[in-house]
């Protein structure tokens, strides 16, 4: 019985060695699980070449930035891109500023794995790093230009118009239109544009009977270095809304809601601090005399703006120092366009940073404005006749540097990627 039992076990055997549909999928069974591994981290590793790219990306930007606006937090800006990546940083980023005024930028993360994960592999670490710098040959020669107006629309025709006697006296500024639109600029006959340099990123640009020096088109404007660099405001409840004002009056930082009207003639002093504008108008009529030193406006929505008219005479400058260093208009970012509107002032004199990139901001006839300290960063831009009257502007503490002149020196990736469990 247990001799037949052998012969018999051994011939199944024997029949089971020479059936090859058996070995096939005993072979394939032991071959599954590291297929699936490798097809795993082939997944995860495509995964994570995306998320390094585009840390990559944040951080050549970062530096950039850096480089032409000395004033900008790169660090946050950085952060800022990397909220949309999926991906964990490390450490917080670092950002050095070598002698020649060229930045360097290290940050280091993790990917959470989609795959692997099942393997015990929890996530994949990586790290970036890059350099920027102004170009060795350029800056031996001359200092990057100071961009004083920068128009941010970028398919508009007639990003910038300037109609006819329009007077700009800014030779220390130049002016960038990022638009390629056609034509992405119009200069009207009279127009007396004295700049540094106007810079249009569009090929087209038209000169009524006028000549504009100093003009380049298919130029590299520079970008936006304030657009997540801006402090942020939470929006509190009113303080004041719906008032009425004539004579003389004070007053002071708040939350501003509804219209508010200035009529007759009068005087108004702000007080130091942020004036922050939630769906407020503010409607300045002729006679009325505005001064204020160490104001910050803070338009949070579209419908929020100042409307200075005929007559009105201004006199305001941002902080020099705190939160808001520097800082005279601005708004969150996400707006959509719309309009905002001064017309034939009697005079101004602003000082600071005005951020209003959703805004197509009108000077209309008449308006004149002087300032040592001043850059307008804008969604599209109307300068109408000042004739005779001339605006004198200089760059601000918070400039933007010509990209003209400020290029990636280096860019290097660091840290090849790894599994951690």
């Amino acid at each position: 019985m247990h001799e037949r039992w052998t012969i018999k076990t051994l011939g199944l055997l024997g029949h089971f060695k020479r059936d090859r549909k058996g070995s096939i999928s005993l072979y394939f069974a032991f071959a599954l699980l590291p297929i699936l591994s490798m097809m795993g981290l082939a997944l995860d590793y495509g995964r994570l070449i995306n998320a390094r790219s585009a840390a990559q990306t944040a951080m050549d930007n970062a530096v950039l930035t850096a480089v032409i606006s000395p004033g900008a937090d790169a660090a946050s800006m950085f952060r800022g891109s990397m909220s949309q990546s999926g991906i964990t940083l490390t450490s917080a980023p670092t950002f050095t500023t070598n002698a020649n005024g060229g930045v360097t930028g290290a940050a280091s993360g993790l990917l959470s794995t989609a795959i692997m994960n099942v393997l015990g592999f929890k996530a994949m670490k990586f790290s970036v790093r890059a350099t920027a710098g102004i170009s060795t040959s350029t800056a031996t020669t001359r200092t990057p230009n100071k961009v004083c107006i920068l128009v941010l629309d970028p398919n508009a025709a007639q990003a910038l118009l300037v109609n006819g006697n329009f007077n700009v006296a800014a030779p220390t500024c130049e002016i960038d239109v990022a638009s390629t639109g056609s034509p992405a600029a119009i200069f009207n006959s009279g127009d007396n544009i004295n700049v540094q340099n106007v810079c249009v990123q569009g090929s087209t640009v038209i000169q009524n009977s006028v000549t504009v020096t100093n003009l380049a088109t298919n130029c590299a404007t520079a970008s936006d270095p304030f657009k997540r660099n801006m402090p942020a405001v939470a929006v509190a409840s009113c303080t004041v809304s719906n008032l009425n004002y004539s004579g003389s009056n004070s007053l002071s930082p708040g939350v501003y809601c509804g219209n508010f009207n200035f009529n007759g003639s009068g005087a108004l002093n702000l007080q130091p601090g942020l004036y922050v504008f939630s769906g407020a108008h503010w409607n300045l009529n002729s006679g009325w005399t505005v001064s204020g030193t160490g104001v910050t406006f803070y338009f949070a929505d579209n419908s929020s703006y100042i409307q200075i008219n005929s007559g009105v005479t201004v006199n305001i400058s941002a902080p020099t120092s705190g939160t808001y260093a520097n800082i005279l208009m601005y708004e969150p970012g996400g707006l959509s366009n719309s309009a905002f509107t001064i017309n034939a002032a009697s005079g101004q004199t602003m000082s600071g940073l005005i951020y209003l990139p959703s805004r197509n901001l009108t000077f209309n006839s008449g308006s004149t404005l002087s300032s040592e300290s001043l850059t307008l960063v804008l969604n599209q831009l109307i300068l109408n006749s000042n004739s005779p009257g001339t605006w004198r502007i200089a760059p601000a503490a918070l400039s933007v540097s010509s990209a003209s002149y400020a290029t990636m020196t280096t860019t290097t990736k660091s840290g090849s990627p790894a599994l951690t469990q």
